[in-house]
């Protein structure tokens, strides 16, 4: 499998967007973000997972532990949709309106045009790429959990 190739300061860019799209919450900060990263990373590598992963693989675990928790308001999703707020009205007051919005945010820093992370990959891998990423992201909705757990056991 070949190594994914992105440039050190693209890649340096896209992180401090990210950084910059934290809110200062007392929990989803950036503290959060960098913390579910490393321990992302570390769990793969620890676990002999990172070895069997794909450039593309390990490439979408990162983002999608970067982006994971973009913008996010630091009020769960049962307040936003008893509130209304703009993101219950956007996503329909869906299932996971937080993690869909996290996900939205992550494409459109991906897809910023000095932020093109992604470029160097040809276009079926890049889409490849993005359902990774969204999958991920949409799978930390913790009203999945209980479905996951029972599913592991």
């Amino acid at each position: 499998d070949e190594e994914i190739r992105i440039d050190f300061a693209t890649l340096q860019k896209f992180i401090l967007s990210v950084r910059d799209g934290m809110p200062n919450n007392p929990y989803h900060n950036w503290v959060h973000i960098i913390d579910v990263t490393q321990m992302a990373f570390s769990l793969a590598k620890v676990s002999g997972l990172w070895d069997q992963m794909c450039g593309q693989h390990r490439l979408a675990l990162l983002i999608a532990a970067l982006c994971h928790d973009i913008e996010h308001p630091g009020v769960s999703a049962s307040y936003l949709q008893k509130s209304q707020s703009r993101l219950a009205v956007w996503f329909d007051n869906d299932l996971g309106l937080l993690e869909k919005h996290h996900s939205v945010r992550a494409f459109e820093l991906l897809a910023c045009k000095n932020l093109r992370l992604l470029e160097t990959l040809p276009t079926d891998e890049r889409v490849a790429l993005r359902h990774l990423v969204r999958d991920a992201i949409l799978a930390t909705d913790m009203s999945r959990h209980a479905a996951y757990m029972a599913e592991i056991e």
